[in-house]
């Protein structure tokens, strides 16, 4: 659990290496699925990577179970295992819930990161309506995974037009700033598929 979980601080400032769980064999992999299932039920969303990378087929069932209970960043990356353990597509909607309608911001940017993994027409429509988000670092993940999706430099700040345009602020008490700001991250929706599809015309 040490190994894989590291300190809190490292945790929680770098995140975790989920690949450490991925070559245990015999009675220490069965041991560390054991923990990884348990933590997962005490609420770590650390827990489903370890379970993911494991191909965990005990954690399955109990993923499912807890899926329809938990938010945030658990149902992120439970769906998320899910789908790789089971290879399907099924459970990304259970992410772009996420993306769509958390409350919170750092929930719809871990969701915006995540959907870079999966290419299909749902995730990308709901990245580029994403871009509209309230949240500069949401919008800003959210032009990162499209660039990565279709195979390009991730960076969106290197697309200076682009970036100003996302960039824009608003006061959230004036209905005309919020008009506005809603425009410019429009045209940038509309500049970054014009990007995508002059770059991969290449």
């Amino acid at each position: 659990m040490e190994n894989f979980f590291g300190d809190s601080y490292m945790m929680w400032h770098d995140g975790i290496n989920p690949a450490a769980a991925r070559y245990l064999k015999g009675e220490e992999r069965d041991k560390a699925e054991e923990m990884l299932i348990q933590s997962m039920k005490d609420g770590s969303y650390w827990a489903p990577m370890g379970l993911r990378e494991m191909r965990s087929q005990a954690a399955v069932p109990v993923m499912k179970e807890f899926l329809v209970r938990v938010g945030g960043r658990s149902t992120i990356e439970i769906a998320h295992a899910l789908n790789v353990i089971e290879k399907t597509t099924e459970f990304i909607p259970y992410i772009l819930g996420v993306l769509k309608n958390a409350g919170f911001w750092s929930d719809r940017m871990d969701a915006a990161r995540l959907l870079r993994n999966y290419d299909t027409l749902e995730v990308i429509e709901a990245l580029y309506d994403s871009i509209s988000d309230a949240d500069y670092l949401v919008r800003n993940h959210t032009c990162e995974s499209l660039l990565q999706i279709h195979g390009l430099p991730e960076s969106i700040s290197t697309h200076k037009e682009i970036f100003q345009e996302i960039t824009v602020d608003y006061d959230s008490n004036d209905e005309a700033s919020i008009t506005n700001a809603k425009e410019h991250y429009r045209r940038a929706a509309q500049m970054l598929s014009e990007l995508i599809r002059k770059e991969t015309a290449k």
